[in-house]
């Protein structure tokens, strides 16, 4: 008799998504809770979305800045060690990518309480625009991956990290 085996880990690339996915989510649980709490009804004076449109793209300019800046690998590191820093170095930019676009949404979060009317549509206008500037940085799409290992390759090493992160690094070493 066999044992039944267990199935292969996730590739970390969809450990990644699983993670942003989680975080992503939690802006839209605290909407849901947030409607009851504060209700919808009535919306913030012009200048509260207007301040929260101002800071979402005061984010997005800060996270071009500094969010995709990762150490470069060396040219001389094994691809074992190059793979292993770059997605580290991947992970924790995503997370500072993170916390700086869900900012957008905990300003929003102190705004509907504070700002008259209290209301939910307060949380929904900033809780919007975090989940744009998320899925605009911190989703791990294609692009994404490949311009953080645009840097991380940046001093001629070579971290394949697109390769490491879909658990195709044996594969991937055919390409050129």
């Amino acid at each position: 008799m066999s044992q039944p085996s267990s199935p292969p880990p996730p590739a970390p690339l969809a450990q990644l998504r699983i993670l942003a996915g989680t975080l992503i989510g939690a802006l839209v649980v605290l909407a849901v809770v947030m409607a009851p709490a504060l209700g919808l009804e009535g919306y913030p004076p012009v200048w509260v979305p207007a301040a929260l449109g101002a800071l979402a793209v005061a984010v997005h300019l800060l996270v071009q800045a500094v969010g995709y800046r990762v150490p470069a690998i060396a040219p001389a590191t094994p691809e074992s060690d190059a793979a292993a820093a770059g997605r580290a170095a991947y992970q924790t930019s995503m997370v500072l990518r993170f916390a700086l676009c869900e900012s957008v949404a905990m300003v929003a979060l102190v705004a509907a309480f504070v700002v008259e009317p209290r209301t939910a549509m307060t949380y929904v206008v900033g809780g919007t625009l975090s989940l744009l500037l998320m899925a605009w940085h911190v989703w791990p799409s294609e692009r994404l991956v490949r311009r953080v290992e645009h840097e991380l390759d940046r001093d001629g090493g070579r971290s394949r990290l697109w390769d490491a992160l879909t658990g195709n690094l044996d594969a991937g070493a055919v390409r050129s």
